[in-house]
């Protein structure tokens, strides 16, 4: 489908590439006894009604897993709060994809925290998007202005100036971002897995993954 939206012009002078690994991101208090309150404290009633992890022991040690997830170890900066949804409607062209795992873990005996950044290589991904009348539409860009391929459109919600729902026929089934502006007015989207691992009394590791998008507005 060729919709009637402009071509790219040129890419903007900011060097998104350079953005540290830690661009928007707030990690959690070195001090292990608060990390289930620090990710939790977030979460409203309406989005941990989609969370459907995966729970399960084996050989002493407590796995759990979720994606998408709501409650990262790895949250988005609450400084990129949307205090008005209507900020985010319009075109948007994606500047920066990246995958990003951190990892902290807690050697309880030894009262230390471990924790690690790491870029996961990929190839890049250029993708633009419309939020318009309540619904989503992503878009996939090609080389050589090529029209754009449609990748999806569903209906979403801004729920408390931080997540975004989209969904179907049901709220409860919809899949959850963590989404802001930053201070250059960029939208900001986490895609996020989560996966946690401990053993009573001795270890807790919780590991990130994050799918990082920054877009460039291009038509409100």
């Amino acid at each position: 489908m060729k919709l009637p939206w402009p071509r790219r012009g040129p890419r903007p002078a900011a060097d998104t590439t350079r953005l540290p690994l830690t661009y928007c991101v707030a990690l959690p208090r070195p001090d292990f006894a608060q990390w289930d309150a620090d990710y939790e404290r977030f979460v409203t009633p309406e989005i941990r009604r989609t969370q459907q992890g995966l729970s399960f022991a084996k050989n002493g040690v407590t796995y759990w897993y979720c994606q998408p997830a709501a409650s990262p170890h790895a949250q988005l900066d609450t400084l990129t709060r949307v205090d008005d949804a209507q900020r985010l409607q319009g075109h948007w062209r994606s500047l920066l994809t990246r995958t990003i795992v951190y990892r902290d873990s807690a050697v309880l005996g030894e009262k230390r925290i471990y924790r690690t950044v790491q870029l996961r290589p990929g190839p890049p991904e250029r993708n633009e998007l419309t939020l318009a009348d309540g619904c989503i539409t992503l878009l996939a860009a090609h080389e050589g202005g090529a029209p754009l391929t449609q990748l999806g459109r569903k209906k979403y919600a801004v729920i408390s100036g931080r997540y975004l729902l989209v969904y179907g026929l049901l709220k409860s089934g919809g899949a959850v971002s963590q989404v802001g502006l930053d201070a250059q007015g960029r939208l900001v989207l986490h895609s996020c897995a989560v996966a946690e691992r401990k053993v009573a009394g001795r270890y807790q590791t919780y590991e990130t993954v994050l799918n990082q998008a920054i877009f460039e507005l291009v038509r409100p």
